[in-house]
């Protein structure tokens, strides 16, 4: 009985651990708050949402409170926003269907609600905005909207992008998302993101939210989407009790399938609309990690049809969903209030920074205040009373103390020298006084970037500087690089990871940028004017004086439009990014890019050895021509990477065993691993370098060899700090002169590199493209303009040699485009042709080695084929171009320790080479080899898989091979349910089998969107048994009843296999769910008599007990079903340490069936630092229960179980480890797992 009642207790805890309520429910009811004056609140924001429900000729009660509510208070100048789900079910549909009435009326009533509203109204879209045609529904209610309102844009985020940010006042930022636009399949809306120019896929929308919040990182930022980032509401994971018994919208009771339904839907993560969903999440942990390190963020959401405020770490959520439906909420872990009844919120933000939310609930269609709270305290005030009024002309300063930069001889040829002395040298650096600098300078805001420091400052004539610390943040680059899903900035600070990044980027020459401009004018190219200062703490920092100030800075122009007159600049028409420079060669062909200069500034960069040339280091000159074109050159920016010296043993190591850390190179007078070296660089070479070829880099780069002198480099290493000239800046001009000198060679390097794969782009306008096939595998393209019907302009033109160019991807982008292939040509180069958007028509004369792809859902037009392949599919990917598509092959090799009694100690290692080319799902192609040695056996293992995507339409194609050397072990100790033990007489060895496995595998896999998996495949492997007198093996009854069971048998399968995996987190779940089924047949390939089929399920769950979320209850069944006899022993089915049982040795007890379950209590602690990363342990206790039945009469009773426990650990989500302990009929057992996670 006893047992029982502990078992009622889980599952009582299980139940309710998920139930929400309808009642208001609060953390503290005693919170206070402050009565604020109106004149203190700089703007108020009324939030509500899911408002788009009402009845025909009425309204809902939480719009007649808020309408109510408005009428009763001065609004002018202040913020409605509906926060989406404005039409049930359905969204907008056309203007004839039957249900458009109603539809309209849903609006109508949420219009009403504001018709005496003073101020700005936004309405977003929700899921079921998207519901109806998607693109065309929101268009068609984005009208119905204007004609309305008088036009008025309300409507938001606009111009067909999924995010809209809008300066409200200087200290409030208003970000608007579309959420759905995330969530959404673009497989099934084509033209998506058509009218978004700079928004093309999901990664540019994160770096354009992170782009924003950077922008505003001074101000309040309100971030308004449909769906919360986090609720504990039903989509949230969280129901009524008596969902468990009515799962269903039918009152049909359900009592044990209801809480097995609840399970599914809180754990799995099934639905899209769901936190716990893969793709909700995804969303979830980038959004919520790039606000995290932000001070005043607020996120308002619809999406639960419930009112609730949440605190989860640094993020602050407001839920407001119930303007017109009603649901259940509660507290949770995060909660500080939850109401599942009709409402909305208002949110005061104030002048002194300080922001407030008030709840307001529906009572009699009257509006009552429910709850009210401070979201962020006021500003903090810097205390200037301590500062000076002036300061010294000239101060001794360093980048790093010299306690920093002592390094033992051993430390050194491990982590290299770097430039490490330098940084902990003082130089005599100016003292910059902001009030006079440059005529005086004011600070605008903080600045971004991955590593760096620094704060924007303007001049009294709005000329923009970027002031830079020379020491960089270690933290902030781990964050931004390693952990874009999961915010750890705070747990690396003051830890061994952020002092190795601190000395990793004495790599690079602290001062070298001094230098750059001297060399580039000496060739021509564009460039700022850095220069060295100390800037002390001093009042014109303000509020910066606590972040900033006191140490080395380096200050230089920003490239912007208010620095047109600057000389070093080119004193052009105008100052562009590189996304608007992108954005508006796709527009019109009137714009172009100055290749020549282009090509000359990217051999500046290999000359220098600059290897971090990304998008966001250039600005680009715009100059206007008589004749209407608009030229583009570039200017380079952060020069600090020039000359870096990545020197040590561990570096040198890593670049041998994993590629991409070899952009990571010793400056020298040759430049190794060319392709490396280049690859943040490589896509905007690729976009923007259309018509130029090989003679034209090296025409540059002897132009550099020619103009950059000894001369000049000797004077341009004049202007570096008197304290740092010496052996290293001696030792960098020698190579320099070096690297010049071999810099057309360098340039023919990358330059065959870069041509292997082109990229050619046409316009987003009516595009003539010629494809002419010429002899000895020379291939031309040619883009012309269509106008008036009729080829016209030349936009580019270029001919490509076989010799170099391997493959070319021709997109025309947006607009009718006419594609002509003509000529025979021989060897010719294979073109991928990719329409693009609208109506396309394709006139191919031969069409050999040339595929046509397309959106299959548009009206493209084929007018000859000839022979090419056609590939037409409404796959976004594949039909989309995007200029920031990795196309590279990544190397990462993973190792592992484990141990358990039967392996011993077990060394493994994962070796992962991943190509990234055209057709991706998600990747080109995948190998993966692993290998592990046992040292109790003195056997190892080895596995490939190999996977090929898109082989089979949306089948990815999948290769295995397995093998196992002589000593490879397993164990047998007969068949049946109660085998007998004897290893305590008889020793381990005794029921080990030393089994060869030798086997291949072929099939086809397919990914699901939301984490489900699915394959089948074909297996040919042979199997053979060692005979070993002296082991249970050994028993002459083996042989006796099969003369071949020792010898090699071959086998032949066919196999499928159905998993879907959802969790919170991967690493350590609170919350999750996995389901697998595998089955198939086995034969004997000699003889096929010996046929058999078999069936695996499991079912496992993840389930939070209490509201911390740090007691979970992990429950799993699983169990093996063979189908015939005609099975040997190493295919029956099997119990033991890795299949259920972890109290028992490996294949412990082997049968006809098998069934176990098990159920552990997991309890996490908190996360704490130590000295070297975030470390989070935990404790747990299991149980578990099974057998296995030898055949249909078998007269066993007997289940087998075990009990133990052990703790697991885990640091940062990338490197975990568990250890186990259990105990059953065969003693205590211990076993680890210890490995890295990424």
């Amino acid at each position: 009985m006893k047992k029982y009642n502990i078992i009622l207790t889980i599952l009582s805890f299980l139940l309710l651990s998920n139930c929400a309520l309808y009642e208001p429910q609060y953390r503290d009811k005693k919170t206070s708050y402050t009565v604020t004056n109106a004149d203190q609140i700089e703007k108020t924001f009324y939030l509500i949402g899911d408002a788009g429900y009402a009845s025909l000729g009425e309204s809902t009660p939480g719009l007649l409170a808020f309408e109510k509510y408005l009428k009763a208070h001065s609004q002018q100048g202040n913020y409605a926003i509906f926060l989406g789900d404005n039409i049930y079910p359905d969204g907008m549909p056309e203007k004839d269907a039957v249900d458009r009435p109603l539809a309209e009326h849903r609006l109508d009533a949420q219009i009403e609600s504001v018709n005496s509203f003073d101020g700005q109204v936004i309405f977003i879209p929700g899921n079921h905005d998207w519901y109806n045609e998607g693109l065309k529904g929101l268009k068609r209610e984005e009208n119905y909207f204007e004609s309305k309102l008088k036009d008025r844009k309300v409507f938001r985020p606009a111009k067909g992008c999924p995010i809209e940010t809008i300066d409200i006042t200087d200290n409030i930022q208003l970000i608007l998302v579309d959420s759905q636009w995330y969530l959404e399949d673009w497989d099934k809306h084509p033209t998506i993101n058509d009218n978004c120019p700079q928004i093309k896929s999901r990664e540019t929308f994160f770096l354009e939210f992170q782009s924003a919040l950077k922008k505003g990182q001074d101000k309040t930022n309100l971030i308004a989407l449909h769906h919360p980032l986090f609720s504990n509401g039903v989509h949230g994971g969280k129901y009524a009790p008596v969902k468990h018994l009515y799962p269903s919208q039918r009152k049909i009771p359900l009592p044990v399938l209801g809480s097995l339904a609840m399970m599914i839907r809180t754990s799995g993560g099934v639905s899209s609309q769901d936190i716990q969903n893969k793709q909700y999440k995804s969303l979830v942990r980038r959004m919520s990690t790039i606000a995290s390190g932000g001070e005043r963020v607020i996120f308002a959401s619809g999406h639960e049809h419930s009112i609730q405020y949440i605190v989860n770490d640094s993020i602050k959520q407001i839920v407001s969903g119930s303007g017109a439906k009603a649901s259940y909420a509660t507290l949770a872990n995060d909660g500080i209030f939850a109401y599942g009844g009709q409402g909305f919120v208002r949110l005061d933000i104030l002048k002194d920074g300080s922001s407030r939310a008030s709840y307001f609930g529906s009572e009699n269609n009257e509006p009552v205040l429910l709850f009210e709270t401070e979201v962020h305290p006021k500003r903090k005030d810097y205390d200037f009373s301590s500062l000076p009024d002036s300061f010294d002309q000239t101060v001794e300063a360093s980048v790093y103390d010299y306690e920093e930069t002592d390094r033992t001889e051993v430390y050194e040829s491990i982590w290299g020298d770097h430039y490490r002395d330098l940084y902990g040298k003082k130089i005599q650096a100016p003292v910059a006084d902001l009030d006079t600098l440059y005529g005086g300078l004011t600070v605008i805001r903080k600045g971004g970037g991955q590593q760096t420091r620094s704060l924007r400052v303007k001049d009294k004539d709005g000329k923009e500087f970027n002031l830079r610390a020379l020491r960089k943040s270690g933290v902030q680059f781990l964050q931004a690089n390693a952990f874009k899903n999961n915010y750890v900035a705070d747990d690396l600070e003051n830890t061994i990871s952020e002092d190795i990044l601190q000395d990793f980027y004495t790599a690079a020459h602290p001062y070298i940028f001094t230098v750059i401009p001297d060399l580039s004018d000496a060739v021509g190219i564009y460039h700022t004017n850095p220069k060295v200062f100390y800037v002390p703490k001093q009042k014109t920092l303000g509020k910066y004086n606590a972040e900033y100030g006191d140490e080395l800075y380096m200050i230089e122009e920003r490239p912007e439009e208010h620095h047109v007159n600057q000389i070093t600049f080119g004193q052009p028409d105008d100052i562009e990014s590189t996304a608007d420079v992108y954005e508006r060669l796709r527009r019109d062909e009137k714009y172009k890019i100055d290749e020549a200069a282009f090509i000359r500034a990217r051999m500046f960069d290999m000359l220098i050895g600059d290897w971090d040339r990304h998008q966001d280091q250039w600005r680009w000159a715009e100059f206007e021509k008589e004749n209407g074109d608009h030229i583009f050159r570039p200017i380079p920016r952060d020069r600090d990477q020039a000359f870096s010296n990545f020197d040590g043993a561990f570096l040198g190591t890593l670049r041998g065993l994993i590629g991409v850390t070899n952009k990571f190179q010793v400056y020298d007078k040759t430049l190794k691993s060319i392709k490396w070296f280049n690859i943040a660089g490589l896509k905007l070479d690729r976009t923007f370098i259309q018509s130029s070829g090989k003679d034209e880099w090296k025409k540059q780069a002897k132009f550099i060899q020619d103009n950059l002198t000894d001369e000049v480099i000797e004077t341009a290493f004049t202007k570096l700090p008197d304290a740092v000239k010496g052996d290293s800046s001696n030792e960098i001009k020698a190579k320099l002169k070096g690297r010049r000198d071999n810099l057309v060679k360098i340039a023919e390097r990358y330059y065959k590199y870069l041509a292997e794969l082109a990229i050619v782009t046409g316009t987003d306008k009516d595009d003539y493209i010629e494809v002419e096939r010429m002899e000895n595998g020379k291939t031309k393209i040619t883009i012309s303009r269509i106008k008036g019907g009729e080829k016209a302009d030349v936009v580019s033109e270029k001919l490509y040699d076989r010799k170099n160019t391997k493959e070319i991807w021709l997109y025309g982008l947006d607009d009718d485009d006419y594609f002509n292939v003509r000529g025979k040509g021989d060897n010719p180069i294979y073109i991928r042709i990719i329409g693009g958007q609208d109506h396309d028509k394709f006139n191919i004369e031969k069409g050999r080695r040339v595929t046509i792809y397309d959106y299959k859902s548009k009206p493209n037009t084929i007018i000859r084929k000839g022979n090419a392949k056609v590939r037409f599919t409404d796959t976004y990917e594949v039909n989309s171009f995007d200029k920031n598509k990795e196309i590279v092959t990544k190397n990462s090799l993973i190792p592992a320790v484990a141990y358990n009694p039967d392996d011993g100690f077990k060394i493994g290692v994962k070796n992962v080479y991943r190509v990234n080319g055209f057709n991706r799902n998600p990747f080109t192609s995948k190998h993966t080899l692993t290998a592990g040695f046992y040292f109790a056996t003195n056997g190892f293992d080895v596995k490939y898989k190999g996977e090929f995507a898109g082989v089979l339409k949306n089948f990815n194609l999948m290769v295995g091979a397995k093998f196992t050397s002589p000593n490879f072990s397993e164990n047998f100790f007969g068949f049946g349910n109660e085998t007998v033990n004897n290893d305590d007489d008889l020793g381990l060895d005794f029921n080990r089998v030393r089994i060869s496995h030798i086997g291949v595998d072929i099939g086809a896999a397919k990914f699901g969107r939301f984490g489900s998996y699915f394959d089948y495949k074909a297996r040919f492997e042979g199997i053979q048994v060692d005979k070993d007198g002296d082991r249970f093996i050994g028993n002459p009854v083996f042989e006796s009843g099969d003369p071949e069971f020792f010898k090699r048998k071959y086998f032949v399968s066919a196999d499928a296999t159905y998993r879907y995996e959802s969790y919170d987190v991967d690493v350590n779940p609170t919350n999750g769910m996995k389901f697998e089924i595998n089955g198939g047949i086995t034969a004997n390939a000699e003889d096929f008599d010996r046929t058999f089929g078999y069936i695996n399920p499991y079912l496992g769950f993840y389930n939070s007990l209490i509201t911390s979320r740090k007691l979970v209850l992990k429950t799993s069944a699983q169990a093996q079903i063979n189908l015939g006899d005609d099975y040997e022993f190493y295919q029956s089915a099997q119990l033991g340490q890795n299949t259920g049982l972890r109290g028992y040795r490996n294949q412990r007890f082997s049968g006809k069936r098998s069934f176990a379950t098990s159920a552990d209590l997991r309890y996490s602690f908190n996360q704490f630092k130590t000295g070297v990363l975030p470390i989070q342990i935990g404790i747990f206790g299991g149980f578990d229960l099974g057998r296995v039945w030898l055949s249909d009469n078998d007269n066993s009773t007997l289940w087998h179980n075990n009990y133990g426990g052990g703790f697991w650990i885990n640091s940062a989500d990338s490197l975990s480890g568990t250890f186990n302990f259990f105990t059953g009929e065969d003693g205590l057992r211990f076993s680890f797992g210890f490995g890295f996670t990424f």
